[in-house]
């Protein structure tokens, strides 16, 4: 998979996780029909058949670290401030000053789109 692959225009509004995940598709696919599958080809077979079930664990699976995360943040702030914080507090905390980063390094992580 090359960098061009991925920085088509095509793949505009897709995160660099599900872009990676339709290029995967796109060689099982070419494999499936035994031919070479372009980029526009392989977005609508994504879109049209697995892009529905992998979003939906993607974001199940995002949803598990984003709380381990914010978990400990909450952590991190009690001890600073010496009492519990709360969850709702850790977790508007940690949305204000770092979720926008942490979406960004998740998106590179391989398991970002297992």
């Amino acid at each position: 998979m090359s960098h061009s692959d991925t920085s088509d225009p095509r793949f505009d509004g897709y995160w660099p996780s599900e872009r990676r995940a339709i290029l995967v598709h796109r060689f099982y696919l070419g494999i499936e029909s035994k031919r070479w599958v372009s980029i526009p080809e392989a977005i609508a077979s994504w879109e049209s058949g697995p892009g529905c079930i992998w979003r939906a664990t993607k974001a199940k699976r995002d949803g598990e670290h984003q709380r381990a995360e914010i978990a400990r943040h909450k952590w991190i702030l009690s001890k600073h401030s010496g009492r519990d914080v709360g969850w709702d507090c850790a977790a508007e905390d940690w949305v204000v000053h770092h979720a926008a980063a942490w979406r960004r390094w998740w998106e590179q992580q391989p398991e970002a789109g297992a």
